[in-house]
């Protein structure tokens, strides 16, 4: 049985991408600023803002007026490159122009902006469109490019697509990322209680090694433990090698 959505999550490794939703305003430098000047001020991102992944001002957003708010709308609706800030902005404005561009952009070529979609807008689009952005994700996302912000969208998300990508990217993908795919495996299967287990952490880290061999090993104890036949992915893996020898 798959496990239920839990309301206590624990914070779980290399955690860099997006937790924060808008800013706090400091009041000493913006007291005389208007809302439109504490958001444009906000679109500067710096190291600190890029690393913590800290959004746009959505306070200054929410206290904005209607020509404001509207002034603010326009200029993320033609924001290049575009970014996940700019559609976590865009789902609060949540208009028809807003909703638009945001509709357009689960086909952008930026990972980030495409889980940002599914992440701030699920509503906006298919569980078709939702499904294939994130596997495609789950493949080729590294670590601070896209993947632990769909790691966390996928916690309370995960169709039979979903599962079948974590299941693969065990071989396919590189030994950190196999280890965080076992531990959101054994969270989705109900055999943990949050979505990295740190007790269970001995384990899933046998995944981390370019031994194909020993990998192999620890995928096969894991789909003896979660119920999954490996037989298929196992066949996967073999025919991808013939194909593209590393």
């Amino acid at each position: 049985m798959e496990k239920k959505e839990t309301k206590n999550k624990s914070t779980k490794p290399a955690k860099m991408e997006p937790k924060n939703s808008g800013q706090k305003s400091n009041s000493a430098s913006t007291v005389s600023q208007s809302p439109l000047e504490q958001f444009e001020k906000s679109m500067q991102i710096d190291y600190e803002k890029w690393h913590d992944g800290i959004g746009y001002d959505l306070e200054a957003l929410k206290s904005a007026s209607p020509t404001e708010r509207k002034i603010i709308e326009d200029i993320l609706v033609n924001h290049r490159p575009r970014g996940w800030r700019d559609i976590e902005a865009l789902a609060q404005i949540d208009s028809a122009n807003a909703q638009e561009a945001i509709k357009r952009a689960i086909k952008d070529s930026d990972p980030d902006v495409r889980i940002a979609v599914s992440r701030y807008a699920p509503k906006l689009v298919t569980n078709t469109e939702r499904n294939k952005s994130l596997v495609n994700a789950l493949a080729t996302a590294e670590l601070f490019g896209g993947l632990s912000q769909t790691l966390d969208d996928i916690e309370d998300y995960h169709p039979k697509e979903i599962k079948e990508a974590l299941i693969k990217g065990l071989l396919s993908r590189e030994g950190e990322v196999a280890v965080l795919f076992a531990a959101m495996l054994f969270y989705i299967y109900g055999k943990a209680d949050e979505p990295f287990d740190m007790k269970q952490r001995p384990f899933f880290l046998r995944l981390n090694t370019e031994n194909m061999e020993e990998r192999v090993k620890a995928f096969l104890e894991l789909c003896k433990e979660l119920n999954i036949k490996p037989e298929k992915y196992l066949r996967q893996k073999a025919q991808s090698k013939r194909k593209s020898p590393l």
